[in-house]
Order: structure tokens, then C-alpha cells, then sequence
């Protein structure tokens, strides 16, 4: 029997299903982070709100869904083509997300449910490529050294993080200046914020998030002005670095299966191919 359960706890929900989406650690890195940070603040005393969907066929897991509301529902691989069954229970609890996020096999099956159960068009705004790295490719020697970013810093990261969002993201995911500031405060905060600095000066920029055993480097931007001078490839492969260094047994991003240059960039210091990965927009009508 096919049936949904709802979790908003989520250690009871890797309990369920921790085991399915360990195995490709990799595709699930984002839901095993959002899972994560909920436990450490939920261990801190502080509110998570997750919500937690697993779809079975008689007790045996079939795809898992994570959401940190007002943000995008983020899908698992799944074990078998039958989704349609997640899209419907979700759709009769009045779900409410701006876009759906996962494996482009899955993610297109569930959108095109979901468009016919609620009306919502979806367009598949970005097709993106999950790469994973284990030995480090240094590129060619550039000016500068990796730096982190401090409370100094804080302005010119939320002012690049703007920035990426706008020339990232769909307009329902940019963030506000005030919500750039926070999470630049985070970041910094939390030695999470690389830059690529010359004589000083960043001229590059990439986070890192993830599980403890995946780091997920992200964030990567370099203004206009400093573009083509291999600073990129510096601070992604030198993070990248760092972390397998400090013991994460690999590394993986995601990068838009439409941008040649930035896809050249990662292959070049070592980044493989593992899967594929899409990102689709719902209508708000």
C-alpha cells in the first residue's frame, strides 16, 4: 500500500529514510544539510521549521520530501517511477512552495503533477549539473592567497551575495538586502565566507555549507571587473582543498548546465560529473 507519512522532526525523519539518502550522499546533500542545521537548532532551543514528507509502498521508501517554508520543496532520488501519489497528499494539505528542486528525472514527473492538480505552471528555470570532488586539480599559480571573511568584510559579502542572487536565481529565491546582510553576518560569523584576496583586496568570492562528511561550496561569484583572471578557479579550488585537508571525504556544487565557462572552470581542478539536477519555478497563479 502507498501511503505518506509527514514528519516535522528531523532526526525521527533520518531515522526513516537516513539510510536511502546516505547512499548518494552526494544528490541528498541538500536535504541532509537543511535536516542538520534543523537538529542544531533544535538542540539550541530554538524553532526549526521543517516539514518532512516520505513516500513508501508497503513500509518500503520510494522518494522523500524536504521544506523549509517560504523556500522551495527540495525531492530526493527516488527507488521507483510511481511519484504522482507524493504530488496529490501534498497538494490535498495545501503545500505551498515557490519552486521544486531535485533530480531532473524526478523533479519534472512531480511538476508536471503538480501542475495538473493545482493549476500552477511550472517552468524548469535552471538545469544544473551535481559535480563531486575528491583530489584536488590546483590551477595554474594567479596573484593572492585565500582569505576569510570577517566582520570587516560583512558589508561587501552581503553586497556580493545580493549580486549572485540576482544573477543566479529565479526572482521568487533573491533575497532582500536585509536578508543579504543576516546571512553575510552568518557566513562571516562562522568562518564560512572565502575570498580570493590580492594584496588585500577580495576580488573573488565562495561559501561552504554542507554535511560533516560533504562540504557543498557554493556562492561562487566574482565581480564583473575581476572576471577572466583565474581568480575563481583560485578560491573554489583552494576551499576545496581546504576541506578535504580538514577531513570532509569530498567535496560537490552544483553549477548551471547552461554556463560553459564556470563548467570548464570546475573540471579543470577536479570536479566530476555525479548527476543532474533541476530547478523549476511555479507560477503564483
Amino acid at each position: 500500500m502507498i501511503q505518506v507519512a509527514f514528519q516535522s522532526n528531523p532526526r525521527d525523519f533520518l531515522n526513516k529514510c537516513g539510510s536511502f539518502l546516505e547512499k548518494d550522499e552526494v544528490e541528498h546533500n541538500l536535504i541532509l544539510t537543511l535536516c542538520q542545521n534543523a537538529e542544531k537548532k533544535l538542540k539550541k532551543g530554538e524553532k526549526a521549521d521543517i516539514r518532512c514528507s516520505i513516500l513508501t509502498d508497503n513500509g518500503d521508501f520510494i522518494l522523500a520530501a524536504v521544506q523549509t517554508p517560504p523556500h522551495n520543496l527540495v525531492l530526493s532520488k527516488s527507488s521507483q517511477p510511481d511519484i504522482e501519489k507524493l504530488a496529490e497528499t501534498l497538494a490535498k494539505n495545501n503545500f505551498k512552495f515557490p519552486g521544486i528542486v531535485g533530480p531532473s528525472d524526478v523533479t519534472s514527473v512531480f511538476s508536471d503533477k503538480w501542475t495538473e492538480l493545482t493549476g500552477q505552471k511550472s517552468i524548469e528555470y535552471m538545469d544544473q549539473i551535481i559535480y563531486v570532488l575528491k583530489n584536488v586539480v590546483l590551477p595554474p599559480p594567479v596573484d593572492g592567497e585565500l582569505c576569510f571573511a570577517g566582520q570587516r568584510e560583512v558589508n561587501l559579502v552581503a553586497e556580493w551575495i545580493s549580486a549572485f542572487s540576482k544573477s543566479a536565481l529565479p526572482k521568487a529565491e533573491q533575497i532582500s538586502e536585509k536578508d543579504a546582510k543576516l546571512q553575510a553576518e552568518e557566513l562571516a560569523r562562522s568562518g564560512r565566507m572565502a575570498f580570493w584576496s590580492v594584496g588585500g583586496k577580495p576580488v573573488a568570492q565562495a561559501s561552504v555549507s554542507g554535511t560533516e562528511g560533504v562540504a557543498r561550496i557554493n556562492r561562487v561569484y566574482t565581480p564583473p571587473e575581476n572576471r577572466g583572471k583565474g581568480y575563481a578557479s583560485a578560491v573554489v579550488a583552494h576551499l576545496s582543498k581546504l576541506q578535504l585537508d580538514q577531513g570532509r571525504k569530498m567535496c560537490c556544487l552544483y553549477a548551471d548546465a547552461r554556463n560553459p565557462v564556470s563548467n570548464s572552470i570546475y573540471r579543470k581542478i577536479g570536479y566530476e560529473f555525479v548527476g543532474r539536477s533541476s530547478l523549476y519555478v511555479l507560477d503564483k497563479n
